[in-house]
């Protein structure tokens, strides 16, 4: 999996639970693109919305089994938000590598607060590691910071608790949706959500 600036990329709680839904009710898996388009499935204003997120959303939806389609549509919301944050682990290295080497490093050493000056550092030692993030601009990576911050509090596993500063949490999580993954899903991203 290679390194992508993720500037445009969302968490998508809604359009990938309904997306999730249409499937699940459904069982189609030819011209997604036409039928979610013609039933608005996304809720998109332009067509180049629409363009960005069928193909963020089936990226995802790809990653899934049909098993955890089912809990991703029929499940708690704190469910659901860790089955969609493992879509996105299993197809942004950036953030899969965050939740890796800083998150659960953090947490196996009982220190379960995070800085902002630690998103910094990461995207720091991952452009020494590797020319694709060197030849960000500031910009593009502030934004990734964003996002990084938005994807891990959207999905529950961080909190903000004051400026620049966010508490690790460990979200509670049905059994079968683990099972699931560790039977036929990547076992390394669920050893990095589970620390």
């Amino acid at each position: 999996m290679e390194y992508r600036a993720i500037t445009g990329e969302n968490f998508y709680f809604t359009e990938m639970k309904n997306a999730g839904k249409f499937l699940v009710e459904n069982q189609i898996t030819e011209n997604l693109k036409e039928i979610f388009k013609e039933r608005d499935i996304l809720d998109c204003i332009s067509k180049n919305n629409f363009n960005r997120k069928f193909q963020t959303v089936n990226k995802r939806l790809n990653s899934l089994t049909s098993i955890l389609k089912y809990y991703l549509v029929n499940s708690d919301t704190n469910t659901t938000k860790f089955i969609i944050f493992y879509s996105i682990l299993c197809n942004e290295r950036i953030v899969a590598e965050f939740m890796d080497e800083v998150i659960r490093e953090k947490y196996n050493n009982y220190d379960y607060y995070l800085k902002d000056s630690e998103f910094i550092k990461f995207l720091e030692n991952k452009a020494e590691q590797s020319e694709i993030i060197e030849n960000w601009s500031d910009p593009t990576k502030k934004k990734i910071i964003l996002k990084l911050k938005n994807f891990l509090t959207e999905s529950g596993f961080i909190k903000k608790e004051k400026e620049k500063l966010y508490k690790i949490l460990k979200p509670l999580i049905i059994s079968e949706v683990i099972d699931e993954i560790k039977e036929n899903g990547s076992k390394s991203i669920l050893k990095i959500m589970l620390y």
